[in-house]
């Protein structure tokens, strides 16, 4: 009889890692927002780790995003959009005003990131100015209380600074995180997903603004279930 040999392709598409990231990302906002650390302490701690693998994803993407846009000018507009009609749903989400001045959505620390990479991408070959635009940027995440304020930024910009050499850019990039909290540790876990993307692997194409619209709206969800049912 002749032995078939089943292989199983390891290489992950653009949509897949935005589907990794978002449902990484919804388990982290749901532990956040609906289950009681005190309560439940290891099922919080599980989900708020499973929930850090969805930001490095999310900065890969976006580095991906900027070398591949046609117009990068409408992209920062796009993130500029959607920070702004954010900023309530997670303001409501992660503290219960409707304004919190001292902290500020992801999509602000993606904005400056992708602002950063622009001023990069002038500069050529001046690394002391790519220097300090990298140091002002992070400056600016910090100074708006943005979500994963410097870090996020470094990440950002140093994923895009070695993006032709993949490994060298985890390397980097698992540096930056293992600086970071311990439970930020499990983003270490997002590094296979990058090292085995394949921008020409066929999958399901997304909605161009799914992303962006997800993001709101599932913040906005979960306080909305929070404050009819209570938490868990």
């Amino acid at each position: 009889m002749e032995k078939t040999e089943i292989t199983w392709n390891r290489h992950f598409g653009r949509s897949f890692l935005k589907m990794a990231a978002m449902l990484s990302m919804l388990c982290d906002h749901i532990a956040f927002v609906l289950i009681p650390a005190a309560d439940y302490p290891e099922l919080y701690y599980i989900m708020r780790a499973a929930g850090r693998i969805a930001f490095p994803l999310f900065c890969f993407m976006l580095v991906e995003g900027f070398t591949h846009t046609h117009s990068k000018g409408k992209y920062i507009i796009r993130l500029l959009v959607f920070a702004v009609i954010s900023e309530i749903p997670f303001d409501l989400a992660s503290s219960g005003l409707v304004f919190d001045w001292d902290s500020q959505n992801v999509m602000w620390t993606l904005l400056i990131g992708f602002i950063v990479m622009y001023c990069i991408e002038q500069l050529y070959n001046n690394y002391m100015a790519k220097f300090i635009i990298i140091i002002a940027g992070g400056m600016a995440a910090y100074f708006m209380h943005t979500d994963y304020s410097i870090f996020g930024v470094f990440v950002i910009a140093m994923l895009y600074l070695f993006r032709y050499n993949k490994k060298t850019s985890m390397v980097v990039m698992g540096i930056l995180i293992i600086t970071q909290s311990r439970i930020e540790m499990f983003a270490l876990l997002s590094i296979p997903f990058i090292l085995n993307y394949n921008p020409a692997q066929n999958n399901v194409k997304l909605p161009k603004y799914f992303f962006y619209a997800f993001y709101p709206a599932h913040l906005f969800i979960l306080y909305v279930i929070y404050h009819l049912h209570g938490s868990l």
